[in-house]
Protein backbone atom coordinates (compact mmCIF):
# COMPACT_ATOMS: atom_id res chain seq x y z
CA UNK A 1 0.00 0.00 0.00
CA UNK A 2 1.64 3.49 -0.93
CA UNK A 3 1.81 5.87 2.07
CA UNK A 4 0.55 9.70 1.16
CA UNK A 5 0.75 12.21 4.37
CA UNK A 6 -1.43 14.77 4.73
CA UNK A 7 0.01 18.10 4.09
CA UNK A 8 -3.33 20.32 3.33
CA UNK A 9 -5.71 19.05 5.04
CA UNK A 10 -5.88 18.49 8.85
CA UNK A 11 -7.30 15.02 9.56
CA UNK A 12 -8.44 12.17 8.35
CA UNK A 13 -12.43 13.38 7.98
CA UNK A 14 -11.29 16.53 5.87
CA UNK A 15 -8.68 14.40 3.56
CA UNK A 16 -12.01 11.96 3.03
CA UNK A 17 -14.51 14.77 1.78
CA UNK A 18 -11.77 16.05 -0.51
CA UNK A 19 -10.76 12.87 -2.22
CA UNK A 20 -14.46 11.98 -2.49
CA UNK A 21 -15.14 15.01 -4.39
CA UNK A 22 -12.26 13.70 -6.69
CA UNK A 23 -13.12 9.67 -7.31
CA UNK A 24 -16.08 10.13 -9.46
CA UNK A 25 -17.52 8.42 -11.85
CA UNK A 26 -16.92 11.48 -14.10
CA UNK A 27 -13.12 10.79 -13.14
CA UNK A 28 -13.31 7.43 -15.05
CA UNK A 29 -15.86 8.06 -17.22
CA UNK A 30 -12.83 10.24 -18.95
CA UNK A 31 -11.09 7.03 -19.75
CA UNK A 32 -14.36 4.95 -20.51
CA UNK A 33 -14.40 2.92 -17.48
CA UNK A 34 -17.86 2.67 -15.65
CA UNK A 35 -16.48 1.74 -11.86
CA UNK A 36 -18.93 0.83 -8.91
CA UNK A 37 -17.82 3.24 -5.96
CA UNK A 38 -18.18 2.97 -2.24
CA UNK A 39 -18.06 5.92 -0.07
CA UNK A 40 -17.37 4.04 3.37
CA UNK A 41 -16.94 6.90 5.74
CA UNK A 42 -17.64 5.33 8.78
CA UNK A 43 -14.87 2.84 8.27
CA UNK A 44 -12.93 5.62 6.36
CA UNK A 45 -12.52 4.03 2.84
CA UNK A 46 -13.39 4.59 -0.58
CA UNK A 47 -13.58 1.74 -2.90
CA UNK A 48 -13.57 1.40 -6.95
CA UNK A 49 -14.37 -1.57 -8.72
CA UNK A 50 -14.36 -1.43 -12.91
CA UNK A 51 -13.51 -4.61 -14.82
CA UNK A 52 -9.75 -5.43 -14.39
CA UNK A 53 -9.26 -3.05 -11.41
CA UNK A 54 -9.71 -2.64 -7.99
CA UNK A 55 -8.63 0.66 -5.96
CA UNK A 56 -8.81 1.41 -2.42
CA UNK A 57 -8.06 4.26 -0.40
CA UNK A 58 -8.15 4.27 2.85
CA UNK A 59 -7.59 7.11 5.60
CA UNK A 60 -6.22 7.07 8.74
CA UNK A 61 -4.60 9.95 11.11
CA UNK A 62 -1.70 11.42 9.28
CA UNK A 63 -1.92 9.99 6.02
CA UNK A 64 -3.91 7.78 3.52
CA UNK A 65 -3.11 4.77 1.80
CA UNK A 66 -3.51 3.72 -1.98
CA UNK A 67 -3.51 0.49 -3.12
CA UNK A 68 -4.28 -0.89 -6.67
CA UNK A 69 -4.74 -4.31 -8.01
CA UNK A 70 -5.02 -4.88 -11.47
CA UNK A 71 -5.91 -7.73 -14.01
CA UNK A 72 -3.25 -9.42 -16.22
CA UNK A 73 -3.72 -7.08 -19.34
CA UNK A 74 -3.41 -3.99 -17.30
CA UNK A 75 -0.07 -5.30 -15.27
CA UNK A 76 2.25 -3.58 -17.43
CA UNK A 77 0.35 -0.34 -17.08
CA UNK A 78 -0.20 -0.34 -13.22
CA UNK A 79 2.85 1.32 -11.47
CA UNK A 80 1.63 4.86 -14.08
CA UNK A 81 -1.85 4.38 -13.26
CA UNK A 82 -0.79 4.51 -9.94
CA UNK A 83 1.80 7.45 -9.82
CA UNK A 84 -1.03 9.25 -11.64
CA UNK A 85 -3.55 8.84 -8.69
CA UNK A 86 -1.11 9.50 -6.00
CA UNK A 87 0.30 12.71 -8.22
CA UNK A 88 -3.57 13.78 -7.74
CA UNK A 89 -4.08 13.05 -4.87
CA UNK A 90 -1.09 14.58 -3.00
CA UNK A 91 -2.34 17.93 -4.59
CA UNK A 92 -5.36 17.08 -3.07
CA UNK A 93 -3.87 16.30 0.67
Amino acid sequence: MLKVAYKTVKDKEEAFKKIKNYITPALFAKYNINPQIEYRQASNEILAQGKGFDLKILFTDGDLGLDLNVGFFLTPFKQVILEKIEKEVRALV
